[in-house]
């Protein structure tokens, strides 16, 4: 019998690896399940919304990032996925927003701070904004 936290960390772990391997349906299976389990956790919100990403289900990706975020509106790596989402869609306005975000969010990592601005000034110069 699996302890709850065991199942969860053990398969949020597999669909990661998945994710690496390019498999993103069978990873996209694996969370789901760790859905049925967990569904609070944000960090397995954030990989369905990657996994979903990666073979073009942007509608999919956008609603579990927003999902990531209503369990945690700090979560600086899922703000700059949505960044990455809104800037392949064109909606650079969204993008540089997003990246805003995550640089905001990730005031204690300040090598990924400077990393999500310098993204967020990119897609400002796409738009017209300095």
């Amino acid at each position: 019998m699996w302890i709850e936290g065991e199942f969860v960390s053990d398969k949020l772990q597999e669909g990661i690896e998945l994710i690496h391997q390019v498999e993103n349906e069978k990873a996209i299976e694996i969370f789901k399940k760790v859905v049925d389990v967990d569904p609070q956790n944000p960090e397995v919100y954030r990989h369905l919304g990657l996994a979903y990403f990666n073979i073009g289900k942007y509608s999919k990706a956008l609603e579990s990032w927003n999902r990531c975020l209503d369990l945690d509106p700090q979560h600086h790596q899922t703000w700059w996925n949505l960044g990455q989402l809104h800037e392949v869609l064109g909606d650079f306005e969204k993008a540089s927003f997003s990246y805003s975000k995550a640089a905001t969010a990730a005031h204690d990592v300040q090598s990924k701070a400077s990393r999500y601005e310098e993204w967020a000034k990119k897609t400002k110069r796409k738009i017209g904004k300095t």
